[in-house]
């Protein structure tokens, strides 16, 4: 190597003494492309010096290539893609990439107004792409299939915007007959387990589906499935339910938007589906004991009543408030365990035993809705398993909960009840309601963009 910049260097001062030269004149080298002697040797010893380094020939001449040249400013160097992992912020992650502090806090910022820090989940993941000077050329965050935002730098600083998604809905019907359970109906439909969760949710004022419902009991609903590039990102609303019992009567649901702007279930004559009252906190499992004044208990063997039913349940099964309510107990209660007791317009009290832990923050005195999380299921206290120990006491008398029966809380009338009937006969012409089908049936397909001005509500 030390030999061959010997050369070129002779070559220079070779070369330059012939230049000078008043009496030579002005010489060229007549090669194919009539460059000056100088530009032509120096090429030489180019090709020599790459030549002996393995740099590619390109006709005649050898490509010159320094590796360590910078790219142009259009060309960015840098490329990280991650995934948050449990417990991890976004900073933490950029942290752990060995981003500089300069650009993570300039990402931070940018994302404060449009992102809620506290709802970060593990798996949100993230691309961040550095131009040739190391600054920030791009970030995407992608929070959910339908939640991507992205920071673009720009002459007027780092932009965020929200990225439009394209989605193909496809609006189906789904029915069945109960052979086992209502999970083990949808299992065979191949439908995700949100969706029989929802359905059951629908009428959990009106049927308990761990205790009430009997082989041969039939059920049909109509909802949109949504896909991002064919794969299925989820279902939007139950549009219509129904749920033909072999012993009892029938139950029927249509999804209405009243004229408050509010997403409710009414039956075919406009009553609202909800009650006051849950049937049960738990919407889908299995009722191992019943309300009875003799009952012989599984541990102590002692007969003596049990004023409540259990229900059993996998361990972290979360636990609803049956009703809007003020928690007045929560704590440790000897054989019940972990117990909640809520209060329930001064008229009636519901308990909830035997829980793994309490809904983070919940405490004596705390306001809960109906549905609202309040606990998760458990097998603390005198306990055989995991389950449930659910009791409602209306004024000093504990009762059944499953032989309670409660007022619908809304009904339509004239210009709503004439819209919602409207709605209804269409969509139960659409879906024919009233017949079944071994496999889930495509009613609609169409396609629509999902922006920051048109969001849809998944399940």
């Amino acid at each position: 190597m030390k030999l061959i910049k010997h050369i070129r260097f002779s070559i220079i001062i070779v070369t330059a003494i012939f230049v000078g030269s008043a009496f030579l004149g002005k010489m060229f080298v007549a090669n194919d492309d009539q460059r000056p002697f100088l530009q032509a040797m120096l090429d030489r010893t180019d090709a020599l010096l790459h030549a002996r380094q393995g740099q590619p020939e390109q006709g005649r001449d050898f490509l010159a290539v320094d590796p360590n040249a910078a790219a142009t400013k259009d060309d960015p160097i840098a490329k990280i893609a991650a995934t948050l992992k449990p417990g991890e912020t976004i900073d933490t992650s950029l942290r752990a990439q060995n981003v500089s502090p300069g650009i993570r806090v300039s990402i931070i910022n940018a994302l404060r107004s449009k992102l809620d820090f506290k709802r970060l989940k593990p798996k949100d993941s993230y691309t961040l792409q550095l131009d040739s000077s190391g600054d920030l050329e791009s970030f995407r965050y992608e929070s959910s299939p339908l939640d991507i935002l992205t920071i673009k730098n720009s002459d007027e600083g780092y932009r965020v915007s929200k990225d439009p998604i394209e989605l193909e809905r496809k609006k189906i019907k789904v029915s069945g007959e109960i052979e086992s359970s209502l999970f083990a109906a949808f299992t065979d439909k191949d439908e995700d387990m949100r969706l029989v969760y929802a359905f059951a949710d629908i009428f959990s004022s009106k049927i308990d589906f761990n205790t009430e419902i009997q082989p041969g009991d039939r059920f049909s609903l109509v909802v949109d499935k949504y896909y991002k590039n064919g794969k299925l990102v989820g279902y939007g609303k139950i549009e219509a339910a129904q749920y033909f019992r072999v012993k009892g009567p029938n139950l029927t649901a249509y999804l209405h938007t009243t004229a408050n702007g509010k997403d409710q279930y009414f039956d075919q004559d406009g009553l609202g589906v909800g009650a006051s009252f849950l049937r049960s906190p738990v919407p889908v499992g299995k009722m191992t004991s019943k309300f009875t004044y003799q009952r012989r208990h599984p541990i102590t063997g002692q007969i003596k009543p049990h004023l409540g039913v259990d229900l059993s349940a996998p361990i972290g099964t979360p636990i609803m408030a049956v009703a809007d309510g003020r928690v007045i107990d929560i704590g440790p209660n000897k054989g019940y365990g972990n117990q909640v007791v809520i209060s329930h317009n001064g008229d009636y009290k519901t308990y909830y035993g035997h829980l793994s832990r309490f809904k983070q923050g919940l405490h004596r005195g705390s306001l809960v809705s109906k549905k609202d999380i309040i606990g998760y299921v458990g097998s603390t206290g005198m306990s055989t398993g995991p389950h449930l120990d659910y009791r409602v006491q209306h004024h000093t008398v504990f009762q059944d909960p499953f032989a309670m029966t409660f007022k619908a809380q809304i009904a339509l009338s004239g210009k709503g009840l004439k819209r919602f009937k409207q709605e209804t006969r269409a969509l139960t012409e659409l879906a024919d309601l009233g017949s079944f089908t071994p496999h889930p049936q495509v009613l609609k397909v169409s396609n629509l963009t999902i922006t920051k001005e048109h969001e849809i509500m998944l399940l």
